[in-house]
């Protein structure tokens, strides 16, 4: 990436002000948008500890404050993450430790995404941590709460391998309250002890007949499936609930030997917790959802589970928004079934709480500090679900990220955090002329297995991204902060910018005083190529960009002869193969990519001749994929006149060529061939050293 790095909350993009840990999406999506995958990688991974499993599992609070979503479907970034981080080059990313410990050691309890955040974070600190699990398996909830045609299990491995890779020290099978103590930690030398038990039993409905056989609890049933134990399903099964976790237990269910499953639940579907694509692959499966809904009484015949005798919810919150569900009790519904699985919500197990006089909260979770996370007894702290009840999966990461943070300053005498007011900036709505002048760019959809080959077995189900599709997604991104920025002090006020700009957003007043909004602009920098008096410039590819590349591919080139310059669009539809075949078959062409001839200035192409170039190529994208129709003329212009230049120069006009690349790849090989032989036919640049004179 290139001069993107912002350390001020004001520049955040959207995406990123809209993630817990304020990963910039921005930046990993450009940087797949020029195939630079490992840089992408990085990018996640320097805040992420668990990339490959939230590329899967994460809410993506991103898209929903996405700038694209005003115009049409928002970026498919957790798609992204997914693609950046499952390629091989993910392999190559290090981590760099402090060189000496600190020699200060921390207890983290459970390995779910707070604690393994936290022990992340900790470790890269200089601190020793451990983690103790009481599962005999690491992750937590992703282990033994999501299936495995979620999360499978090398990818969870993967993540947590790369975090006990840090030095972290991992131990399953031991129980907090029972093995292991806050008072025997101490006592063992811990300096801090950081709780993150998560959220591992079930909620009850507290309704007739619920104890039961036949009635399964939602967690417990995806822990012993998970662990590989028994468990057995009648034919018919019913899961009472409308989350995700709902949808996880009749998935499940199905696979493991289930041939009706029926979910019922409180909501209209328009209210369901689950997420609409959940939902949508769960009809796919076969599974029926029966809304609005609540359970009145489980039914019973000769002293086994028959069935369940449904009420009507005519409504769900009271009139302050607080959840309240009514029913119409005149009209009941009885639904037979062999099994039914409750799934209504997950509760901590506070069962160690005595052992320690540990605090908790009056709906039943541990309580903390919600800004320190520390809790009554001193070294000790607690964050993830355990503190806020059910949450999601990068929420737990923050709240580890917040722990570590805390636990470092308690462990080096300093002070807490305070709490304090988020500066984050609200969103703007973009004006309706620019959504319907915007290029609409439809999302692609990330492919799933069909219905018929996902059962019975756990494989995985969403198949992730090609690489040309990832490339393609990312190209839907409006480059949000990342545009036109205005010097008063050089502006003259002629109103260029006004009038080449394909969205129409720069003004000028009647005081001649120009106004670009960054909020709307979409960084295609057809008004840093026009400015008379260069008084405008953007960070997406600024000033001097094109002209540093070029020497950049120079030096690692290390073409001492004869060169042609490639300007490509990242725009056309070509992959990273495509690249390594035109440096393995035209290793005399200098590749720069950006994104769209509109950035390219007539000082561009005269400075890369300066540095010696025999020759440019300037490649537009194909015709149906410009973000910006209504600028080709204004390219041609500008590539006309530096052709008349260069004539005037007596280097010969045939030396700049703009032409559109194909449908598919950068070029087509033999034209490409014929043309960097006509440029060698010139002979060579007479600016370049060594060449001589014109």
């Amino acid at each position: 990436m290139y001069n993107t790095t912002h350390t001020e909350h004001k520049d955040f993009p959207p995406c990123q002000i809209a993630c817990p840990i304020l990963t910039d999406a921005r930046e990993y999506v450009q940087f797949i948008a020029e195939r630079r995958f490992e840089e992408a990688f990085a990018s996640i991974r320097k805040l992420n500890p668990l990339p490959r499993v939230c590329g899967r599992i994460c809410v993506h609070p991103c898209e929903i404050a996405c700038k694209r979503g005003q115009i049409e479907e928002p970026i498919s970034i957790a798609s992204l993450k997914r693609f950046a981080s499952d390629g091989p080059w993910a392999n190559h990313y290090k981590v760099t430790l402090p060189e000496k410990s600190t020699g200060y050691k921390v207890a983290v309890v459970g390995s779910g995404p707070a604690a393994l955040s936290a022990a992340h974070d900790l470790a890269l600190l200089g601190h020793h941590v451990t983690i103790f699990e009481k599962l005999p398996l690491l992750g937590g909830m992703m282990a033994v709460g999501i299936p495995r045609y979620r999360i499978p299990r090398d990818i969870l491995s993967a993540d947590i391998k790369a975090i006990e890779d840090l030095g972290v020290e991992m131990k399953t099978g031991v129980t907090f309250g029972q093995d292991i103590t806050i008072k025997s930690l101490k006592d063992d030398g811990y300096h801090a002890v950081f709780l993150a038990t998560g959220l591992h039993l079930s909620r009850r409905l507290n309704v007739e007949g619920e104890d039961l056989a036949g009635v399964l609890k939602g967690v417990d049933f995806l822990r012993h499936v998970a662990l590989g134990e028994s468990v057995a399903v009648g034919k018919r099964v019913i899961v009472i609930g409308g989350g995700n976790v709902a949808i996880d237990v009749a998935r499940t269910a199905l696979r493991v030997g289930a041939q009706d499953v029926s979910m019922v639940c409180l909501e209209k579907q328009e209210e369901m917790p689950a997420s609409v694509s959940e939902i949508d692959e769960a009809r796919e499966e076969g599974i029926a959802i029966l809304n609005c809904y609540g359970p009145k009484r489980f039914l019973e015949e000769n002293g086994k589970l028959s069935g369940v005798e449904f009420k009507i919810c005519t409504c769900l919150f009271d009139e302050k928004g607080a959840f309240c569900p009514r029913y119409d009790e005149t009209q009941l519904t009885e639904i037979e079934a062999d099994t039914v699985i409750v799934a209504i919500g997950q509760a901590a197990d506070l069962s160690f709480i005595k052992m320690d006089n540990i605090a908790v909260t009056e709906r039943g979770g541990l309580k903390a500090d919600p800004t320190t996370l520390q809790m009554p007894i001193s070294g000790v702290f607690a964050g993830g679900d355990a503190v806020t009840g059910p949450a999601t999966a990068i929420k737990a990461i923050a709240a580890g990220k917040k722990a570590a943070i805390s636990i470092d300053l308690f462990l080096r005498g300093e002070s807490l955090p305070t709490a304090k007011q988020s500066e984050m900036p609200e969103t703007r709505r973009l004006p309706e002329r620019i959504v319907e002048k915007a290029k609409s760019m439809p999302r692609c959809k990330a492919q799933t297995l069909s219905a018929e080959s996902r059962l019975p077995n756990f494989d995985e189900v969403a198949t992730g991204f090609t690489e040309i599709e990832a490339i393609q997604e990312a190209q839907r991104c409006l480059h949000c902060n990342l545009g036109a920025r205005l010097n008063h002090e050089l502006c003259i006020g002629c109103g260029t910018c006004a009038k080449v700009c394909p969205l129409e957003i720069p003004s000028v007043d009647a005081d001649g005083r120009a106004d670009i909004d960054i909020f709307q602009c979409q960084a295609c920098g057809t008004c840093v190529a026009e400015c008379p008096v260069q008084a405008i410039d953007i960070n997406l590819c600024p000033r001097g960009y094109i002209v540093c590349e070029v020497e950049k591919g120079l030096r690692q080139s290390q073409i001492d002869d004869s060169f042609t310059v490639g300007l490509f669009s990242q725009y056309g539809n070509f992959t990273s193969n495509h690249l390594d075949a035109l440096g393995r078959d035209f290793p005399q062409v200098v590749p720069v990519m950006i994104f769209g001839m509109e950035r390219v200035s007539i000082s561009d192409l005269l400075r890369t001749f300066q540095l010696g170039a025999d020759g440019i190529l300037m490649a537009e994208a194909p015709e149906e994929k410009p973000p910006f129709p209504g600028t080709r003329s204004l390219i041609e212009k500008r590539s006309g006149i530096a052709k008349e230049i260069l004539k005037l120069l007596g280097l010969g006009e045939e030396r700049l060529i703009l032409y559109t690349m194909p449908k598919e790849g950068l070029f087509e090989e033999s034209w490409l061939a014929r043309t960097i032989e006509g440029i060698r036919s010139l002979g060579p640049n007479p600016l370049r050293k060594g060449a001589g004179t014109a």
